[in-house]
């Protein structure tokens, strides 16, 4: 570590996280299901082979331990979160093979070693995610059919180099060669592990003062990994597999509220899965900032697989945040869980949340595309809302994605929208309401279309400093494709969480 490093004190919590789940229905099984037919038993065992009994609508229960660690520090030269935990999922009597541990890891830390010249950047995570979306009638909850879901885990390490020119007023060249691992414990079916070993790196050179009426930079990034043990995987020819880019950027201020942002560019990849691997690039893209508080982006592009359409808008305004996205991108599961988050460290509004498992339910991702999926085209459409209103907090979350797997034919869609309604009753208590929709489908490997809606409610008391307890009741309704997969759901969550 440099000397004169400055670090705030070590801030430590310690925790436990205990909820008891009652439903009426265990393993998601169509209401009308006939006893003794394995196609309406969803449940696997934790083999992944498919169980015997159970069939039927079956009412149960499960438990949820999660202990946990959580920190973080920093000062003008470093700083750093961290949360982990091992959660343990018992079920009832009866169904012990279905016990299992994932774990939640959540950790950024960055370090300036040498200041302007070098620092350190690192982030890991862990978490539960979606593995794949066709085993059986698993309606991928939190504590359903464990063998739709896995352990997946990442690091990653990444120096920062850089280089300024004349004291950058004219330039500054910023080299980060990074390099990760990605891990995914994959149960589905019999699959087997995989990890893999790859790079994420990128050379960038940003103009300086002396280009200040008109900023350019010049951009090339590269995401390498080799394949490793990941049989069956349509990831690409063996080591090497991978998608670079290099592009060149110039913006160009047309007034104090408008400016225009042109790109060019050259894109090319290692991988089976999409028709074209490799092609020109360009996009023009205006921006709009009528105010300090407000800036919308709105471009317009090429690239080998088509149009390339862009979208970034942000606001925020007093007690509301306004937040949209949409972008193109090449890109594959491994890259979605480098870039996910296990825990948030941060609210809507920017500021820190102290007790990150606060507003979690650690149900794991379900965002992610299938682990076994290769590289695809993915378009991202994001839109976030939060606004208060003296007590009442209103929130509204909409993620849509399309997977586009040209070499084998096959699109994916899937749809997600969450309303929320929070309300501060007193300095202890608060309620809260919640809509959710989820679709979910794919043009090939038939038997995973559905369409789910949930309801909840709770109720969240903060019995001391140290304990706060919580009472949720949801109910559930997924329409499929597949009428064995149809089935409806109660579910009330008891939840205890004590921290030190």
């Amino acid at each position: 570590m440099a000397q004169g490093t400055v670090a705030a004190p070590l801030v430590t919590s310690v925790g436990l996280l205990s909820r008891l789940v009652f439903t009426d229905n265990l393993f998601l099984t169509n209401a009308g299901a006939v006893s003794g037919t394995a196609a309406l038993s969803p449940a696997l065992s934790a083999g992944g082979q498919r169980r015997a009994a159970n069939q039927g609508r079956e009412f149960g229960t499960i438990l949820q331990l999660l202990p946990n660690i959580a920190g973080g520090g920093g000062g003008s030269r470093s700083s750093y979160r961290y949360f982990y935990g091992p959660s343990a999922v018992i079920y009832g009597e009866g169904h012990s093979d279905l016990d299992r541990i994932f774990h939640v890891l959540q950790a950024n830390a960055s370090l300036t070693v040498i200041d302007g010249y070098f620092s350190l950047q690192l982030s890991a995570n862990a978490n539960q995610n979606l593995v794949d979306p066709n085993a059986g009638n698993a309606g991928f909850t939190a504590l359903g059919n464990p063998d739709a879901f896995g352990q997946t885990a990442s690091l990653q390490i990444t120096p920062v180099f850089s280089f300024p020119v004349l004291r950058g007023n004219f330039a500054t060249v910023q080299f980060s060669p990074g390099i990760n691992y990605v891990f995914a414990a994959k149960t589905a079916g019999g699959a087997d592990n995989s990890g893999t070993t790859g790079s994420q790196s990128s050379l960038t050179i940003t103009s300086g003062d002396y280009f200040s009426r008109m900023p350019w930079q010049i951009a090339a990034s590269s995401n390498i990994f080799n394949v490793g043990n990941s049989s069956g995987s349509n990831y690409g020819n063996g080591s090497g597999a991978g998608t670079s880019t290099v592009s060149g950027t110039v913006t160009y201020p047309i007034s104090d509220q408008w400016q225009i942002q042109g790109l060019v560019g050259y894109d090319w990849g290692n991988y089976d899965s999409l028709s074209q691997p490799d092609g020109l690039r360009w996009r023009v893209t205006p921006y709009w900032s009528p105010s300090r508080n407000t800036t919308i982006g709105l471009g317009y592009g090429y690239r080998f697989f088509g149009a390339d359409y862009y979208a970034n808008i942000q606001h925020r305004h007093r007690k509301t945040v306004v937040t949209a996205s949409y972008e193109i991108t090449v890109t594959n599961a491994r890259t979605a869980i480098l870039n996910s988050s296990a825990v948030n460290f941060q609210d809507p509004y920017g500021e820190p949340i102290t007790n990150p498992l606060a507003g979690q339910t650690l149900s794991g991702s379900i965002a992610n595309p299938a682990l076994t999926s290769g590289f695809f085209i993915q378009n991202q459409l994001l839109l976030g809302i939060t606004s208060q209103f003296g007590r009442t907090t209103v929130s509204l979350n909409v993620n849509n994605w399309h997977w586009d797997y040209q070499d084998t034919g096959n699109q994916v869609d899937q749809n997600q929208g969450t309303l929320t309604f929070s309300r501060t009753l007193s300095p202890r208590s608060s309620a809260n309401l919640s809509l959710q929709y989820w679709t979910y489908n794919q043009s090939a490997g038939g038997g995973a279309d559905f369409s789910q809606v949930s309801v909840a409610t709770g109720y969240t008391y903060q019995v001391s400093r140290r304990t706060q307890g919580s009472a949720t009741y949801t109910y559930s309704q997924q329409d499929s494709a597949t009428s064995s997969q149809n089935f409806g759901e109660n579910q009330l969550w008891l939840t205890l969480n004590w921290s030190m």
